[in-house]
Formats: structure tokens, C-alpha cells, sequence
């Protein structure tokens, strides 16, 4: 292959196609291809004849159809039949009667291969280096293979996710190669590996094989020639070896091959370049990684898209037009980042018109992926029924009446039914290894018969599937379309004429007769999560499919056999955002289920069997576990390590045997990751523990200290080796790092400098001079050192030398936290802002991604192993997992409770380690199930709630923009009002519930409530909102500023009435009388002022109450005002007198409260506790008493609004977290409170849970949840 391949993307114009889908081109193939001749009855021959003539028509008939053809454009594989040289290059000689040499054999697979290419639309994919690479550095696929194959490189892996265009690349890229061709040159071989037996030995010669060659010509091939092998399928073909290594490639004697691979991401673990890396010149060689190479396909950028769509428009006469797809992909929510995925974008684009169709409002529409593929499949068998239709068969009698009851009596039904039943098969009898090889004789008997068979019915659904044949092999177009068909196994379609329509039909969920035939008896679906999501995406549209999983929920309570349907069952419920919350559960069998992230608040789940579940993130608040078998249960969490003082950092060993944790106090504490025990103490700085970082080998701690020392322990005798007092600093020392290479370590400090130590001596080799340093990193292979510095900027120096290299600038504040990727290709800053960077050092002039990772400073980070994960810990309280690639948050681990200073990954990527100022290092699990983010309606911090005034819906302001309103029935989220970057600090409802108000720093806007458009902007604080409130008559708003000021606005009109001025520092609350002539205002120097509207005189009703958020509310029927600025107490005050009346003692500080509609019950808020409080009465109403009836603790976030739903006894309250929760206080048959639903992270809450006589419970598991029941029911 020359080094420049050519740029045209068409084939020869011999094999030119018209507009047509290879996949389809292979189900359509002649059906006597199937079956050898020699093998078929008279009967049999002539209907296939005919049938043959049905089939070469149909490709005509069905290219008609561009929707279809272009669906499914370039998936396919290999040619349908069987290349076989010997005979075609005999053939080719007969004129000149000489042999067939290499070449012509060469030749004639040439010849066959670009016949047998039919694309109708590609667009070349674009690809990024590595998993860890952001969108900015993506490049043309192409030219990194053409590159490849004519650089040094051995083995290159392409990643994608499913569907993003892996298969499509490949066959492009044979096509290129072949056109390219040269004799003598590079041979493409695309391998379908889930096409072969054992691919991972003599894959070659196999293939070749398979192709119809000769050992002759494959012995001179093997000898003389050299191939780039392009294997498809790596993933579905469940393998784990090195396809290199076990085939020889490139040894003496052996294949002299290019090996390229294509895997799905989701399909590798941790270390997975091991599977692919090529070893050296013999077995006993180490790997040869620079021999191999790695491009991730990226998803399609808008551009990508509307080319696509420019493409697809032609294909047939269209009532619409490229911008009117573009216009409904993104006007739908959320429909243009699903078609990022290029097979769903060919899906949506034959979807789109039905599902607009009759929708005047697209900004409500919802598409999921399951509807996209009931649309595909729908118009498909559509399709290919009106062929059969239109087609004048030789049939007799008997066919033509079988062939027309098949059609009139349900045929696409038929052919879902097929298809179905073909992709459980599949799974049941090959674990889901997608290929199926059938052979007429041998399978005579066996499973496959039913679905291979020659019968008429049999083949005429088959030829109307979704099937690519490969000469006796059959599979499924796209991995996605298989297990689509298996969940169709489980709960089929809805009726075609209803595509759009909410799904409630029995018929598509009718139960099997016996528990042990239904399909969810017959394998866990744990392991296959796309199956799982096409499945919970079913149950929330159809609401018989969800009441059957319910059922078999019920019957697992009385038959033991019903287990593995219950379990997977209750997985797709819990999948499907199905929340369990006051369910009764008692005596349910689930064991191995999923339920990470579900609501299972006040459950009760007695004798239930959750053996081997997994309950990662679950609410188990209030959950009676009295007797259920617990063995073998995931939480994600191993129980944390109590410490007696802060702690800011951590380090595990580089074996990972070993975890050290620095302390607030000087202290080191060692502890055996084995069992978690503290083997030693180290002790020696007199303040604290600023920095930890292990030597190589694992036998040194190198420790820095707020104090200007720096010490080396030797760890197996807890004596310190030197210390470097005198010479260290001469200010606190910021943080310490080993080289790779364990010659010499780093140190550096508050007074600007950063000293380079030689390991051994202890004396300093290089002195270095910069601004103040955060954080330092070495490259892992030790040349370079970087620093993060309080200014902004990253400065990189030479470690041998001690020069000063390079310096990087960040547009964020300050650097806290600086660390190198395990490739060294990449640097990670944390910074003040909460902002996280990447920074590429292959680029130097063109930054990586900068995102916002935290709502505070970020205090550390950390790559995995791999570099495909990167933790970061805050000030926030949180510590949150990303996926380097995208950004985009993969779990938030939720549980401390103040700072988390500190944070880092164990040797092998299977935990995290984070220390916090709570005083305890938390361990978390990220490698098991369930460790997702449930990011369901909430993010960022809550800052406000505020109910319609029917209590229909709940708004919600946020510490990220957006403000969203809920469904407060089901918490389903309706609209978002606002999107921009500012905050929003508070929210409020007009009485009639036609307007919302909302702040945007200076300005408020008021919203239409139903149409969610922005219809007014009142504008003249000079400083941000605090405060809003409508009063009872929706005449007047009044806003609250940090401008220390109170203005009084005209809803109609907009226009400003009144300005009260009193206050000497800013308002933070707001609040009309019952009767709208008053308003009351609290402001942060701890005053609470009562304005009359009508003249805008104030009295002071507080003035002591010290400088704090003072937040006021009168009370329903305005008697009270009542007030937390008595720090500790709720007052309530009289409203003309001020005189106090009522006092509800805390015990902790009061930070946010609220009335409830009636003015019987107040909920008080601190920390992430709620307090009820109930009004007591005496016969005659003159003597009343407040006394505390319930308690909401445990919660994870602070909380930072509280509001109850009116006409009820529901509340609302918003945490720092992100979270909203909604509760009911039950009276009967005692006051309780359970929650009706919760959104934003999920975490693990287990808040007064009862474990009593738990069966199988491990003793860490015990400790985990002991610890957890007793911390969360600690206020903060």
C-alpha cells in the first residue's frame, strides 16, 4: 500500500450500486444459498426457484426505500458467498491454459471483494488518540490507519462505543486498500472473528479457509506476502487473548501481518492494552509497546450530522428537507446528543416524521432509544411485506394460500416473533455469541432447525429479518439489534399502529404458563445493561409490562423458582426509576440483583433473600431487614477509618499492601490494606501532615509538614531515616513527590521555592525559585517535574538538569492540585473555582477541556491506573468521578461530611481513598456494578423551592442556572425555565399560579407558568437577588438584595413602586403578611425590619440578632413573624408588638424553616437535619405549645431550603448535594415521615435501618453499616 491512499470514496464503476443497503442485499441473497443443492428435495428446488426470482427482484423493489437502505448503510461484514479462487482463476485460464499463479488468486479475491462493496452513506469518522483524549484533539480515522500501515506499528486497536461506526470504518477501509492495490502489495483481510472457531490460533490461515483457498496457496501467501488483518468483533466474539501474540504475527517463519482490531469500549477493563500490546521478537520478550496503537471513534459532531443528513435527503423524493431534520433534532430535548451515536441517527432520521407528526409542541416530546428501534423494525417488515405483496411467484396453490394467511394474519407480529425467538436462542444456547453457523445435516436436529429450515414460512421470515448471512453463518446486523429482539423476547413491541402511543396493550406482555419457561427465568441480566435499559425504557411506557414485574416480584414471595425472574425483574424496575419507597417486600427472592441507585426509603424487605445483590447508592433509610439474607452483598463502600484528628492526606503503597494517612496533629498513621488494621504510628511533626508520597519500592514515606520539616521513614522500622529541618524550608511545606525512578524526591513551600533532594543523601541537588507552589508531579518517567502555583500557572522544569522548561498559563484562579497521567501525556489541575483542566503535553499551545467539577476550591486529584478515570475530591464535601475521554461525571461518591482534603486511587483502580477534615479516610469500590451516577432531575446545589399554589408542581432554583419544575406527584422533571450561568437564589410562585419568578443576579424575571416562556425583566438592584416573594393578592413583588435594599415592584405593569432603605447590609429574606398590607425583611447585620406598604415606614422587630442569615415568614394566619435570630431557637413573635410568644429550643443553630399551609406544623432545618414541629391547643385555643413530633436525619447534602406542599402535610427540602427530596408526615398509626421520592446522586443511606438477625452479613459489611446508621445520625 503506498503511503497516500486515494481520497475518492466511491467504488469502481463496475461494481457502482444504486442507492441500496448491503445487509439488506444479504437477506435478500437467493434462499438456496443456504442449502446445498445436492441436499434438497424435488418440491424444495422448484419453490426455491421461485423464490430465487422473488429474492433477485427484491433488491430492486426494496432500494426504493432510501429510509431503509440508508439505515443500515455499511454494516456489513463479508460478502455472502464463499470466495473460491481455484475455481475462478481456472476459469480465467482457461483461454491460456496456464495455471493460476499467487497473483491471480490474489487478483480474483480483489475483484470479488470490491463487487461485493455497497455503501450508500458514509462519512469518514472522526477519532481521538486515546480513551483519555478530549473532542479538541479528534482527527480523521483514515489518515491515522493510512499511517499506521505504512509506519513501524504492528497493532492497532479501534474503540467505539455500540453503534459508533466500527464496522462501517472497516469495510471502508478494505475498499480503499483494494483500490489502492498494487500487485505485490498489502492484502486486506477483513476477519469477522465471531465468524471463527478459535480465532486466536492460525486466524489466517482459517479465514483463508473459510474463503475457499487451497493449503498451497495459503503456505506461498504465508511466505511471501504481507496483510494488513482487519478483525472486526473482538468483543462479540468474548475474547481475552492477545490475537498477536497467540497467532506468531511477525515471527520468523509466520504471518508477516498489520494487525488492526475493533472493540467496544464498554467491553474492556482495567489494563486491557495487555490483550493487544505486541511482545518482541520471541515469547519470552516483554511487550513492545511502541509497536502499538490506539484511536477511539469519536461521536458525531454537529457537523458530522447535518452531512449526514445532506446525504441521506436524496436517497428518495422527501417532503422534508435537510433543515427540517436538523430543526426537530434539535428542537426534541435530548434528541441530538442521541444521535451523536451514528446507527442512532440512521434510526431517528426513518423515525422523525412519525414521531412529530400531530405534535405542535416538540419542546414536550420525548423519544427514547427504544422507540427508535420499534420504528426501525416496524418499517422494515412494512417493507418487505409490501414486496411479498407485489411479487408474482410460480407457487402452487397450497404456497400462494400460506404465503397470504402469513401476510393477513400479523405479519410483521410473525417476523418481531422471529427475530425474537432466534435472539434468545442465541443467548440461551451460545451465551449470546452473535454468530450462528448452521449446517443442513449436521444441525438437522439440533435448535438452530427452527430458525434455518427450509420450510416456506421459515424462510420467508427469515429473508424479512435483520439478518446478514455470511455462507453457512447468520447474525444479526448490529449487536444492538440483537439484544433489542431478545428484550422483545421478554415484552414485545406495541401495536404498530400505535408506535408513539403510550404502550398498554396485555397482549404485548402475556405471561408464559409456567414460571420456568418466562424469558426472565432463563439467564441474569445483570451483566447485559443495553438489554436491561430497552427493557426499563418498555415498563415506564407500558404500564401492563410493569404490573407483570411486579407480579413476578409477588410470586418469588411463594415460589422459589421464580428468583431469577424476580431479580431481574426488580433490576429493570430500579432501572426504570421505579422507586420502592413504604413497599412491602417482606419474604421477596432477588438474589443478584441490581438495585444500585434505587429508593427503597421505609421498605420492608423481612426474610427477604438479596443474596449477592448489589446495593450501591441505594436509600435504604428506615429499612426493615429484620431476617433477610444478606451473603455476599455489594455496597460499593468498605467501612471508613476512624481517626482522632483531621485528615489532609493520604498515599497507598505502590503494591497497594500499604495506605498511609497524614493528620491535622503531626501523625502518621500506617494501616495493612489486607485488613484494614493500623500497624504503626509514625509520629515526629510537631503540626501537621501536609503532603505523603512512597518511594518506588514501596520501603520509604517521604512526609512533609506545615512546619518546615520533611521527613523520611523507613517503613518496616517506623523510624525516620533523615530529617531535613534545618535545610527544608523556611515557611510551611506545601506538598512533597518521589521520583519515578526513586533517585530523588521533591519539596515545596510556602516561601516560593521548590528544592529537588538526592533520595540516598538527603542533600539538595537543585534549587529552585518560582511563585508559590500548590502541588508538584514528576512525568512517570522522571525527566520532568511540574508545579501548580497559587498564580494560575504550571511550570515544568528538568529534573537532571534543573532548567526551567516551559510555563502554561490557566484562565482559572489558583492551582491546589496538580498530577501527571500514567502515559505522561496528560496533566490534571485542580483549581480554587472548583474548575478542573487538562492539559495536553504533546500540544503545549493548545489547552485541553476545562470544566467545572466542583461548586468549591478542588483540593486533590488523581488518574486511575489505566488514565481512563479521573477523581477529584473539594472543599464541597464531595468527591466525584470522571471519565477522562468525555468529561462528563461518572459517579459522585457522597457520605463525609465536612473538607475532603485528600484523595487517591489504589494500585490496581479498584478503590478510591479520600480523607476529609470529619475526621475519618473513606474507601470507595469503583469497579464493581452499579457505581453509576443516577442523575435524574437535580444537580449542582439546591438553593430554592417553591410549590404552585395547587401543590401540582415544585420549582427549583440552582447553584448551576438552571431552574426546573417537577411533576410533584411522580417527580418527573417538566421544564426548564432557565438556563443561564448564574445562579439562581431564590424562586417563587404568583398566587394563581400563572407566573414564576426567578433571579438572575440583578435582575428578576418573571415566567409564564405554562408556556415556560420569559415575559418580564425587572431591573434595578445594583447587587445580586437574595429574596423574592408575590403578595397574597399577585398585585406587588418584592425582591431582597445584597444592595441592602428592599424594593416593591407592580406585577403588571414592571414598573418599580417603592424603594425601602433601613437595612446596613444585605437582605437575605422576604415575606408579605397574610393580608398584604405588611412586609417583613431580615438582613445579614441581624436585624428583621416590618414595612408598611402604604406609607414605606419600617420598625425594627430585631435588632440583636448577631451577623448571620436572618431569614423571616409570617405565619399563615399573621400573628407570628417568625425569625432564627436567636441562633439556636426558632422565635415566634408577636407581629405588632414584636413581644415573643413562642420559642423552639433547637439544641444547634436554625437555618432555614418553613410554615405549612394550615399553620400547624413548622419544619426547622440545620446541617442535614429536619425538625416537625406540631402546634398544641387547649379546649378554648388561648394556650398553645410547640412540640417537636418528627425527625428527618441522615440526609447527605446540608440542607438549604425547606418548603411544604399546600393543603398537605408534604415537604420539600433542597440540599447543598444537589438532592430534593419530597416527604409525607403519616399521623396514623404513628406520626413517621416517608419519603414519596428523592432526585439528584444517589448515595448510600442507611439512617435507621434494622439489621436484626440479618442472615450471611459479613463482618465488614456489619461494620460499614453500623458506622453508616451511626454518622448519619450525627448533626453536623
Amino acid at each position: 500500500m503506498s503511503s497516500s491512499l486515494p481520497q475518492n470514496n466511491s467504488p469502481p464503476k463496475a461494481s457502482s450500486p444504486s442507492h441500496s443497503s448491503p445487509e439488506h442485499e444479504q437477506v435478500t441473497n437467493d434462499i438456496s444459498r443456504a442449502i446445498p443443492q445436492s441436499e434438497r428435495p424435488t418440491k424444495v428446488a422448484r419453490l426455491s426457484s421461485s423464490w430465487s426470482t422473488f429474492s433477485a427482484t427484491q433488491e430492486r423493489v426494496h432500494y426504493s426505500n432510501g429510509e431503509l437502505c440508508a439505515s443500515f448503510s455499511g454494516l456489513l461484514l463479508s460478502s455472502s458467498s464463499a470466495f473460491v479462487p481455484l475455481s475462478i482463476t481456472s476459469s480465467q485460464n482457461e483461454r491460456t491454459q496456464a495455471p493460476p499463479t499467487l497473483e491471480d488468486v490474489v487478483s480474483s479475491l480483489r475483484t470479488q471483494r470490491l463487487a461485493g462493496y455497497k455503501q450508500t452513506v458514509y462519512i469518514p469518522p472522526l477519532a481521538k488518540p486515546s480513551l483519555l483524549a478530549p473532542d479538541e484533539t479528534s482527527f480523521p480515522l483514515m489518515d491515522k490507519v493510512e499511517e499506521f500501515l505504512t509506519g513501524d506499528g504492528q497493532v492497532m486497536l479501534v474503540l467505539g462505543d455500540s453503534g459508533a461506526g466500527k464496522s462501517t470504518f472497516i469495510r471502508h477501509l478494505e475498499l480503499r486498500i483494494w483500490q489502492d492495490y498494487k500487485p505485490g502489495g498489502i492484502i486486506p483481510l477483513l476477519v469477522n472473528l465471531p465468524a471463527l472457531d478459535r480465532p486466536e490460533k492460525d486466524l489466517v490461515a482459517e479465514y483463508l479457509r473459510s474463503l475457499g483457498f487451497s493449503e498451497e496457496p495459503i503456505w506461498d501467501l504465508r511466505q511471501t506476502r504481507q496483510f494488513a488483518l482487519i478483525c472486526d468483533g473482538y468483543d462479540e466474539s468474548q475474547l481475552t487473548c492477545n490475537l498477536h501474540t497467540t497467532n506468531l504475527l511477525n515471527q520468523s517463519g509466520q504471518w508477516s501481518a498489520k494487525l488492526i482490531i475493533t472493540c467496544r469500549t464498554q467491553y474492556l477493563g482495567q489494563n486491557y492494552r495487555d490483550r493487544f500490546e505486541p511482545q518482541g521478537r520471541s515469547h519470552y520478550d516483554f511487550s513492545a509497546p511502541e509497536h502499538f496503537r490506539e484511536s477511539v471513534i469519536a461521536p458525531f459532531s454537529k457537523d458530522q450530522i447535518e452531512e449526514y443528513i445532506a446525504r441521506y435527503v436524496p436517497l428518495e423524493p422527501r417532503t422534508w428537507t435537510k433543515k427540517d431534520y436538523i430543526d426537530r433534532l434539535t428542537t426534541i430535548p435530548g434528541l441530538m446528543g442521541l444521535v451523536k451515536n451514528p446507527f442512532l441517527l440512521s434510526l431517528a432520521l426513518g423515525a422523525l416524521p412519525a414521531v412529530v407528526e400531530g405534535k405542535d409542541d416538540l419542546s414536550r416530546v420525548r423519544v427514547n432509544r427504544v422507540q427508535l428501534y420499534d420504528n426501525f423494525v416496524q418499517h422494515w417488515l412494512r417493507a418487505s411485506k409490501r414486496r411479498l405483496r407485489n411479487q408474482n411467484l410460480k407457487l402452487s396453490r397450497d404456497e400462494q394460500r400460506m404465503i397470504d394467511e402469513l401476510l393477513d394474519d400479523g405479519f410483521e407480529e410473525s417476523g418481531i416473533k422471529f427475530q425474537a425467538d432466534l435472539a434468545a436462542a442465541i443467548f440461551q444456547k451460545q451465551e449470546g455469541k452473535p454468530v450462528v453457523e448452521y449446517n443442513h445435516r449436521g444441525d438437522k436436529y439440533s435448535w438452530k432447525r427452527t430458525f434455518f429450515n427450509t420450510d416456506l414460512d421459515t424462510c420467508i421470515l427469515r429473508d424479512a429479518s435483520l439478518l446478514v448471512r455470511t455462507g453457512n453463518m447468520y447474525r444479526f446486523v448490529h449487536r444492538s439489534i440483537l439484544e433489542y429482539f431478545y428484550s422483545c423476547s421478554v415484552c414485545p413491541p406495541p401495536a404498530f399502529d400505535n408506535e408513539f402511543a403510550p404502550q398498554g396493550s396485555p397482549k404485548s406482555a402475556s405471561a408464559p404458563p409456567s414460571i420456568v419457561d418466562h424469558p426472565l427465568s432463563k439467564r441474569s441480566l445483570v451483566t447485559e445493561p443495553s438489554i436491561v435499559q430497552f427493557l426499563a425504557q418498555r415498563a415506564q411506557m407500558n404500564p401492563h409490562f410493569k404490573l407483570q414485574l411486579y407480579a413476578l416480584l409477588e410470586q418469588s414471595k411463594i415460589d422459589e423458582r421464580a428468583s431469577q425472574a424476580a431479580a431481574n425483574a426488580i433490576t429493570i424496575l430500579v432501572r426504570a426509576r421505579v422507586r420502592f419507597n413504604g413497599a412491602d417486600l417482606r419474604g421477596i427472592r432477588v438474589p443478584g440483583a441490581d438495585l444500585s441507585g434505587g429508593q427503597f426509603d421505609s421498605a420492608q424487605l423481612q426474610e427477604a433473600d438479596l443474596t449477592g445483590a448489589i446495593l450501591i447508592k441505594c436509600w435504604l433509610r428506615q429499612v426493615n431487614f429484620t431476617n433477610a439474607r444478606l451473603g455476599g452483598v455489594q455496597f460499593g463502600e468498605l467501612p471508613h477509618l476512624e481517626e482522632d484528628h483531621w485528615v489532609h492526606t493520604c498515599a497507598y503503597s505502590p503494591d497497594g499492601d500499604i495506605f498511609a494517612a497524614g493528620l491535622n496533629n503531626g501523625d502518621i498513621c500506617i494501616y495493612n490494606t489486607a485488613t484494614w488494621t493500623m500497624t504503626r504510628k509514625l509520629q515526629g511533626h510537631e503540626r501537621a501532615v501536609s503532603s505523603l508520597a512512597f518511594s518506588p519500592s514501596g520501603h520509604q514515606l517521604l512526609s512533609g509538614s506545615y512546619g518546615t520539616t520533611v521527613r523520611m521513614w523507613n517503613i518496616e522500622t517506623g523510624l525516620s531515616d533523615f530529617e531535613l529541618k534545618v535545610q527544608a524550608h523556611t515557611a510551611g511545606t506545601r506538598t512533597v513527590a518521589f521520583s519515578p525512578r526513586g533517585n530523588q524526591f521533591a519539596s515545596a513551600s510556602d516561601d516560593n521555592s521548590m528544592r529537588l533532594w538526592d533520595a540516598q543523601t538527603g542533600v539538595v541537588v537543585f534549587d529552585l525559585t518560582t511563585c508559590s507552589v500548590s502541588d508538584v508531579s514528576y512525568s512517570p518517567d522522571g525527566e520532568r517535574i511540574a508545579t501548580g502555583g497559587k498564580d494560575g500557572s504550571i511550570r515544568i522544569f528538568d529534573t537532571q538538569t534543573g532548567l526551567f522548561i516551559v510555563q502554561l498559563d490557566s484562565r482559572c484562579k489558583g492551582i491546589r492540585c496538580i498530577t501527571y497521567s500514567p502515559d505522561g501525556q496528560w496533566i490534571i489541575t485542580g483549581h480554587d473555582t472548583g474548575d478542573l483542566q487538562l492539559w495536553s503535553m504533546k500540544n503545549i499551545d493548545d489547552p485541553g477541556p476545562r470544566w467545572t467539577g466542583h461548586t468549591d476550591s478542588v483540593t486533590g486529584v488523581d488518574f486511575s491506573p489505566d488514565g481512563n478515570r479521573i477523581v477529584s475530591s473539594s472543599f464541597d464535601c464531595t468527591v466525584n468521578l470522571w471519565d477522562a475521554q468525555t468529561q462528563t461525571l461518572v459517579s459522585m461518591f457522597t457520605g463525609h461530611t465536612e473538607t475532603v482534603y485528600s484523595v487517591a486511587f489504589s494500585p490496581d483502580g479498584s478503590q478510591v481513598a479520600t480523607g476529609s477534615w470529619d475526621r475519618t479516610v473513606r474507601l470507595w469500590e469503583v469497579t464493581v456494578s452499579g457505581t453509576g451516577l443516577d442523575s435524574l432531575g437535580a444537580c449542582g446545589s439546591t438553593s430554592c423551592v417553591s410549590f404552585s399554589p395547587d401543590g401540582r408542581y415544585l420549582i427549583s432554583g440552582n447553584k448551576d442556572g438552571p431552574v426546573r419544575r417537577y411533576n410533584t406527584d411522580t417527580g418527573e422533571q417538566d421544564v426548564i425555565l432557565s438556563c443561564g450561568p448564574q445562579s439562581a437564589n431564590c424562586v417563587a410562585y404568583s398566587p394563581d399560579g400563572l407566573y414564576i419568578a426567578t433571579d438572575r443576579r440583578t435582575d428578576l424575571e418573571v415566567w409564564d407558568a405554562s408556556t415556560g416562556l420569559l415575559i418580564l425583566v425587572l431591573s434595578g438592584h445594583e447587587d445580586i437577588i437574595n429574596a423574592v416573594a408575590f403578595s397574597p393578592c399577585g398585585y406587588w413583588i418584592a425582591t431582597g438584595s445584597k444592595d441592602k435594599t428592599v424594593m416593591l415592584w407592580e406585577m403588571e405593569s414592571g414598573e418599580l413602586s417603592r424603594i425601602f432603605v433601613g437595612h446596613s447590609h444585605w437582605v437575605n429574606s422576604v415575606s408579605f403578611s397574610p393580608a398584604g398590607r405588611h412586609l417583613v425583611s431580615g438582613s445579614q447585620e441581624g436585624t428583621v425590619r416590618v414595612w408598611d406598604l402604604s406609607t414605606g415606614e419600617s420598625r425594627a422587630l430585631v435588632t440583636d440578632g448577631g451577623y448571620r442569615d436572618i431569614m423571616v415568614a409570617y405565619s399563615p394566619t399573621g400573628s407570628w413573624i417568625a425569625t432564627n435570630a436567636a441562633g439556636a431557637k426558632l422565635r415566634l413573635q408577636d407581629e405588632k408588638t414584636g413581644a415573643i410568644k413562642h420559642i423552639l429550643e433547637h439544641g444547634s443553630g436554625v437555618s432555614y424553616f418553613a410554615f405549612s399551609s394550615c399553620g400547624q406544623w413548622i419544619a426547622t432545618c440545620y446541617g442535614n437535619w429536619v425538625w416537625l414541629w406540631n402546634c398544641d391547643s387547649d379546649s378554648d385555643g388561648r394556650s398553645q405549645v410547640w412540640t417537636r413530633e418528627a425527625l428527618i436525619r441522615g440526609l447527605v447534602g446540608e440542607v438549604v431550603c425547606v418548603a411544604w406542599r399546600p393543603g398537605t402535610l408534604d415537604l420539600v427540602t433542597g440540599s447543598v448535594d444537589g438532592s430534593i427530596c419530597l416527604w409525607r408526615l403519616q399521623m396514623e398509626p404513628e406520626i413517621a415521615v416517608v419519603q414519596v421520592w428523592g432526585l439528584g446522586p444517589a448515595a448510600l443511606i442507611t439512617t435507621d435501618a434494622v439489621f436484626e438477625g440479618a442472615v450471611g452479613l459479613s463482618a465488614v459489611n456489619r461494620t460499614l453499616l453500623m458506622q453508616r446508621c451511626r454518622i448519619e445520625s450525627r448533626p453536623r
